[in-house]
């Protein structure tokens, strides 16, 4: 396989900073909508998909110290989006659980995501579509 040139790696930087505004302009638009930041929409991401996780589990996925992940807990609490419980096998523990008005907010802000994603393959063709999911789920499974 031959390296990249400076030039495909440049037109790749540019093609990724276009595709990364159109998707924070969704989050954007997803976080306003709910009055959430974007910590707290991806860890409504992360609980929806592993329900009674943990808050050390959140914090690990998303890189950030326990004290952020905690506050971030405390204010999808407070407006209602998860709920701490105490498991039986652990009440030492406490598992973080979506609630339907959390789940509400994952399904907009999903719906915000796939909408940006239609944007850009609305801009190719049937046979450039393939290719593209088809490259793009390549590079997503690539491990260096």
């Amino acid at each position: 396989m031959t390296e990249p040139t400076p030039e495909q790696t440049e037109r790749l930087a540019i093609a990724f900073e276009r595709f990364t505004r159109r998707f924070k302009v969704a989050e954007a638009a997803a976080a306003l909508q709910n009055a959430l930041n974007a910590l707290d929409i991806q860890a409504l991401l992360f609980i929806n998909e592993r329900p009674e996780c943990s808050l050390g589990d959140v914090a690990r996925h998303l890189q950030v110290a326990m004290t952020t992940m905690s506050s971030s807990a405390d204010r999808l609490v407070r407006r209602g989006m998860i709920e701490r419980q105490r498991p039986e096998a652990n009440r030492r523990s406490v598992a973080l659980t979506i609630t339907p008005n959390g789940q509400e907010a994952v399904a907009g802000y999903m719906d915000g995501y796939r909408a940006s994603c239609r944007a850009m393959l609305d801009a190719l063709d049937s046979d450039d579509r393939a290719t593209f999911l088809r490259l793009t789920e390549l590079i997503a499974k690539y491990e260096d």
